[in-house]
Formats: structure tokens, sequence, C-alpha cells
């Protein structure tokens, strides 16, 4: 097993600071983080879980969206016949969709980039449950990778187009607004202090 535990921090029209804990296990890999920012003067807490099966397929997503004194939750599960549901209700629109997109996190790109092994030029075109924020509304996006050097991806979905920078976990350095400021490695796992509220 090996853990983990990166920092990031997103300065455009929305200010915010990320703390995710990746562990990796032979039965795949978890993504626990909470994202603390505002939006409009608005206090914003975002947590989340993310689960992947050995293969890297998304298997489950919670998220908790706290703004002010708003709480709002969403659960999508991906069962091994590919068929996802959305707050406990078939989602046949997702039907395809291999992965995870959080919109208020990067920590959902490592999920195709460790799965996909691409070599050097290489590119692939997946599709993902695209969970955006603050509507906490849920789509199927279609998202291109293609592998620039060792450590650099160019992204593309929809009109946008962006690069982004991984490390050998394939954990983002930068992407968009959002650049790495903290990294540290450990054998151990563990949860949350609030993981049991």
């Amino acid at each position: 097993m090996t853990t983990r535990r990166v920092c990031w921090r997103r300065s455009d029209g929305v200010e915010a600071d990320e703390h995710c804990t990746l562990t990796l296990r032979d039965t795949g890999l978890s993504l626990v983080g909470t994202v603390l920012g505002a939006e409009d003067g608005v206090p914003v807490r975002i947590e989340y879980r993310v689960l992947a099966d050995p293969a890297g397929l998304t298997t489950a997503v919670h998220v908790r969206d706290l703004r002010g004194f708003t709480q709002r939750t969403l659960e999508l599960l991906r069962d091994a016949k590919g068929r996802w549901t959305v707050d406990g209700r078939p989602a046949n629109a997702l039907r395809g969709c291999t992965d995870v997109d959080l919109g208020c996190s990067p920590s959902t790109n490592t999920l195709p980039i460790r799965r996909l092994h691409l070599g050097l030029g290489g590119s692939q075109t997946i599709r993902a449950a695209w969970v955006r924020f603050p509507g906490l509304t849920v789509e199927k996006a279609s998202q291109a990778y293609r592998r620039v050097d060792e450590f650099t991806y160019r992204y593309a979905s929809g009109t946008f187009e962006g690069e982004l920078t991984v490390d050998e976990d394939g954990l983002v350095t930068a992407y968009a607004a959002w650049r790495r400021t903290g990294l540290a490695a450990g054998p151990e796992d563990s949860e949350p202090l609030d993981a049991h509220r």
C-alpha cells in the first residue's frame, strides 16, 4: 500500500485550497479530499471520496458540498457492467463513462492518466461522468488526453483545451488555475478526522 498527500491552490476568479490523500492498494485506489474556499463571498467546503477498481475504473463517488449553511450531497456508483446510478437512480446517460471528473478539483485527472499508460505522443479519448459545480449536476463528457512528454499532457474537452503536468504517480503538479503547493509520501492508510460524520 502506498499513500500520497497533496495540496493544491487555485488562484483565479475562485480562490481555493485543496488537500487530497491518494491511497494505492491491490484492490484499487482511493482519492479523499477537501476543497476550502469562497465564491461570491460565501464560504465553501467540498468533501469528496472517489474509489476505483484495480483496472483504474471509477466505482464510487461521494461528494458533500457546503456553501454557507446550505448542504448538498451526491453519490455516483458504477457497477462491473458499466451501469451508473446517481443518488440511487439509474443514469443511462452516463453509460460508457469510465471515470469521474470532479469539476472542483484537479485530483481526478489522475484516474485516466494512471489508467491509460500513454506512451510519448500517444493519445486517447475517454468518456467521463463530469460533476459540475456549483450546480452539482452530472453529465457525460468526452475528454482527450495526449502525452506530450514524460510529465506533460494536453487535455481537451468541448471548447476547453489546456496543458497539465504530473509527477511520477500521475498526480497533477499544475493545471489551469491550480498549482501544487505540497506533497508527502507514506506507507500508511488513514482517514480524515471527519470521515465518520
